[in-house]
């Protein structure tokens, strides 16, 4: 029979309760990711590092006596004629607005702007949904369009697809009474605050470059999710904030990333003396693709396809800004607008004090 020493009992009473928190982190970590996959079916975060990421390994003690450095007045002084003269940074205002105008005149970044004359706009709206049935079939769908603009996507919806076709808006549009009918319902209300619609409604969901100007992304995201029945697609396809468009006036302005380079109050000026509409840069929620994952998953929506249309990058205006430009990764410079098609699972896990279940 062994017997537990007397001599050295504290230093195993201490290990004893050492192995014992150890176990209870790793029960504990286990349940986490357990938990992130049963609601989002990936790894948390604890379960995508390795463990040598997580575990803080205390080196030798190097003692208590410090050496003593030598003794240097005012020590982070440069060195006189030891550096380099740094440049004056470039001023973003109206004189640069108007030099980046005229040297992007005849090659701008945007060679075929589109047209908003009704002809143009519906032939678009025919070919936009043309795209998306063959994605995610819209034919005989209940369907909600988020930002439906001035309806006529809905009313296709209804009349050449045979879809229950709604569409939502901040702002009712001059054509919404001549559209409305029996299959074409219109609302004028922000998404992202309750539309007043039953859960579970939807087989389908479209949005077209709308996503960018929500206020509340996370909101809007959450309340798609409970509109849509269990097993619908979403397609949406959105504006990123960092790509060289994202100031919705490439239109107008020739030259790339103006919404990163100049004030709202240059950008309309800077118009104004071009003959042009005055107006800032359209955006409002300056979005990565990695803050709008974010926001999908925790809705619990399931990403069945992701897109991107990448511009390649103008290294020589990347250069000439790159005190500006370098802040953000390239890739984010690059990355226009990114097309998602979102699945909301037909079952998902409730998490509640007892123990898990399922429900449909």
């Amino acid at each position: 029979m062994l017997r537990t020493p007397v001599v050295g009992q504290p230093q195993v009473s201490h290990l004893l309760w050492g192995a014992h928190i150890m176990l209870l982190r790793r029960i504990r970590r286990a349940g986490g990711v357990l938990r992130s996959r049963l609601l989002h079916g990936r790894p948390s975060s604890a379960d995508r590092y390795p463990a040598e990421y997580r575990l803080l390994r205390v080196g030798t003690h190097p003692g208590d006596e410090w050496p003593v450095p030598p003794h240097v007045e005012s020590q982070a002084s440069p060195l006189e004629g030891g550096a380099d003269v740094v440049p004056a940074a470039p001023v973003f205002g109206l004189e640069l607005f108007e030099t980046l105008f005229a040297e992007y005149a005849s090659k701008p970044i945007v060679t075929d702007p589109p047209r908003y004359d009704a002809t143009s706009v519906n032939d678009r709206s025919r070919g936009r949904l043309l795209s998306v049935h063959r994605r995610i079939d819209l034919m005989s769908k209940s369907v909600l369009e988020v930002g439906c603009g001035s309806g006529m996507e809905v009313w296709y919806l209804a009349h050449h697809l045979g879809s229950d076709a709604w569409g939502i808006d901040i702002l009712p549009r001059r054509a919404w009474p001549a559209l409305e009918g029996d299959r074409v319902h219109l609302i004028a209300t922000d998404i992202a605050r309750g539309n007043g619609l039953p859960s579970d409604t939807f087989d389908r969901v479209l949005s077209h470059t709308v996503w960018e100007h929500i206020e509340h992304p996370h909101a809007a995201f959450a309340e798609v999710f409970r509109v849509m029945k269990p097993g619908a697609l979403a397609w949406i396809r959105a504006n990123l904030y960092r790509g060289p468009t994202a100031s919705h006036r490439a239109k107008d302005i020739p030259f790339p990333f103006p919404h990163l380079l100049f004030s709202d109050d240059v950008i309309a000026e800077g118009l104004r003396r071009a003959g042009k509409r005055p107006r800032g840069a359209a955006w409002v929620n300056r979005l990565t693709w990695e803050q709008y994952e974010a926001h999908i998953q925790e809705a619990g929506f399931r990403i069945r396809s992701l897109r991107f249309d990448h511009y390649p990058l103008d290294e020589a205006f990347y250069t000439r800004f790159e005190g500006v430009l370098g802040r953000y990764p390239r890739r984010d410079l690059e990355r226009g607008f990114f097309t998602v098609i979102l699945e909301k699972p037909a079952r998902r896990v409730v998490l509640s004090p007892d123990p898990p279940r399922l429900s449909v």
